[in-house]
């Protein structure tokens, strides 16, 4: 259920707070890069706090050549998991390839360039509703960012409580 909303905010969401407000002073390209780095942690948290607790998991996600160690690779696992809906996973796969326009070129690239707006306006408005119209591509970067997230670091907090737990399977072979 919804928690308690008397409560002091969720120490969360005060460091999501002092995040946003430095990232909305971001150059255009800081803001691609910034936000992939902090979605891609948070994806990192998630499936971290699903996996069972072993050496084999963190090697998995975060070891040295780890299988899940990109974005991508997080972003797709976390999705086949169950662990972000459908959506999330669109949102993130558009920031992910903003954030590869920018971090790829050598051209000085701006929210409002080709390749950088065709995935920009793909993103949903998740800013308030009478903003839309006068919005522009960071403006509506910034609100998908700040909305998912707030979302994913709540689920990190969610999914825990699913945590996979080590178990011992039946099996014929070794005559259990």
């Amino acid at each position: 259920g919804v928690m308690n909303q008397k409560r002091d905010p969720e120490p969360e969401l005060e460091k999501l707070g002092k995040f946003l407000a430095t990232f909305n002073r971001e150059s255009d390209r800081g803001a691609a890069l910034v936000a992939a780095s902090m979605l891609d942690e948070r994806l990192q948290e998630i499936l971290g706090a699903f996996f069972i607790e072993s050496s084999a998991a963190k090697d998995l996600i975060a070891g040295f050549n780890a299988p899940l160690g990109t974005f991508s690779s997080r972003a797709s696992a976390a999705a086949a998991l169950g662990l972000i809906q459908e959506n999330e996973f669109k949102e993130i796969t558009l920031i992910r390839k903003i954030r590869n326009e920018f971090g790829h070129g050598w051209e000085p690239l701006t929210f409002e360039s080709e390749k950088v707006s065709a995935h920009a306006r793909k993103l949903p408005w998740l800013g308030p509703a009478e903003y839309e119209a006068n919005s522009d591509n960071r403006a509506r970067f910034n609100a998908a960012v700040a909305i998912l997230l707030t979302d994913l670091m709540w689920r990190v907090r969610l999914v825990s409580s699913e945590r996979r737990k080590a178990k011992v399977w039946p099996n014929k072979s070794r005559g259990a």
